[in-house]
């Protein structure tokens, strides 16, 4: 029998006779020579194992969940192992008042069946997304349960109410969060009440418009666009260095190219080059959308030109056009590669832009502000920008829209004036 234990809280056990585990059972084998991984607790000498549902390894398999530093589908396996584990304890500490293994497989099997712990239904919904390759979606439902439980280390559903929320809410301002911050966190838990909804828990919904309702912020919108001349300074700029050369290169690849989001640069391959048209499909919503709208993007010389440079010199159809993919990168790889190429373009944009008097703390995303804003101050209609976005909804698009720059106000001002009056 192959035993590992791996506690995640450091706790004072309140029933220290009573030992807890998460082992491999090798005595049960199945039709893949894969044993099962159970719960076992030890009381008075004596010992009782449960069963986790669809959990078999081989010895070899479990123990790489358990190695020190482990990663990507082992380390999300440890943590539900972990959890499994952390909710024994807290049944054995501080529930049942006298312990049996009766009364511990039944509060445990129930607990187990309605999910009724915050932590759980986060840790349920993470390990989906991670299986699923929604990484970046997952880390922003970890981030959320993270500042929950600083806020509230015991944090239940019955304690939830638009009261609690609001409460929430103004202890992530004074911890200096934004409110674009805070709607994110509360939308990724209002996804979690509505399914503990659904599976029977008890729970007075809390959003909602009234009084005595909870509504998600907004953040404010902060615009990030340049204007005209600065983006002609940037075309203008010659790199002192490759490392210059190769952050504005990509900025100025997602300005010309409608303001293209970093991931979808990186998925894109030469056989999306189509005739004039870079043909693709948003990263953001390929697996949100019903239907799975492509964007089309005019190639410019420029675009080109830039490809020429930097690309990759293997043209062939399901090649990457840029070095940031390769084809063996798993979906956690791609995550982590896409952060760091994110990270190495904003430090040396920002460079170039102090160098060249652009007194603003721009970023990859402000190439996908700017392109709007340039196409609306020029007068191009919004039906088009929204379409070069591969955005569903004008209003979407509106809040990408910068206001015009001061030349374009006095314009207008004077024709307020009758000149001839």
């Amino acid at each position: 029998m192959y035993i590992c234990v791996y506690n995640i809280v450091n706790m004072e056990r309140k029933k220290p006779e009573i030992a807890t585990a998460i082992i491999l059972e090798k005595r049960v084998v199945n039709s893949e020579n894969k044993h099962p991984v159970k719960l076992r607790i030890t009381y008075n000498r004596k010992r009782a194992y449960y069963t986790i549902k669809n959990e078999y390894y081989t010895e070899d398999e479990f123990s790489k969940i358990y190695q020190e530093k482990a990663r990507g589908n082992n380390k999300i396996k440890r943590r539900k192992f972990d959890s499994i584990e952390e909710k024994a304890i807290d049944i054995i500490d501080n529930v049942l008042k006298e312990f049996s293994f009766e009364a511990f497989k039944r509060e445990f099997r129930n607990r187990k069946k309605l999910n009724a712990n915050v932590k759980s239904y986060f840790e349920q919904k993470i390990e989906t997304l991670n299986e699923n390759d929604k990484i970046q979606t997952a880390t922003s439902y970890q981030a959320a349960w993270n500042s929950l439980y600083k806020y509230d280390k015991k944090i239940s559903f019955d304690k939830i109410s638009s009261q609690y929320l609001k409460k929430y809410e103004t202890w992530m301002l004074k911890e200096d969060n934004s409110y674009t911050t805070i709607g994110i966190y509360l939308r990724n838990f209002k996804h979690i009440i509505n399914k503990a909804i659904e599976k029977g828990m008890p729970i007075e919904y809390p959003f909602g418009k009234g009084k005595d309702k909870y509504t998600i912020p907004k953040g404010n919108n902060i615009k990030k666009a340049l204007t005209i001349d600065e983006v002609n300074k940037l075309f203008n700029y010659k790199p002192n260095d490759k490392n210059e050369n190769l952050a504005l290169k990509y900025w100025l690849f997602s300005y010309l190219c409608s303001g293209m989001n970093m991931i979808d640069i990186a998925y894109l391959k030469y056989k999306d080059i189509q005739g004039d048209n870079l043909s693709f499909i948003r990263q953001k919503t390929k697996d949100t959308s019903i239907n799975k709208r492509k964007v089309n993007i005019y190639v410019m010389p420029e675009t080109l030109e830039i490809i020429k440079e930097i690309g990759n010199e293997d043209r062939s159809p399901e090649s990457y056009i840029f070095p940031i993919f390769n084809s063996e990168m798993t979906e956690l790889d791609r995550f982590k590669r896409n952060k760091q190429h994110i990270k190495f373009i904003n430090k040396y944009i920002k460079r170039i832009a102090n160098k060249i008097g652009i007194d603003k703390n721009i970023t990859t995303y402000w190439a996908r502000h700017t392109y709007s804003t340039v196409l609306k101050r020029s007068n191009v209609s919004i039906e088009f920008i929204s379409e070069q976005l591969g955005h569903n909804s004008l209003k979407v698009t509106s809040n990408y829209l910068d206001g015009f720059e001061d030349k374009h106000r006095k314009r207008n001002a004077n024709f307020l004036l009758s000149k001839d009056s």
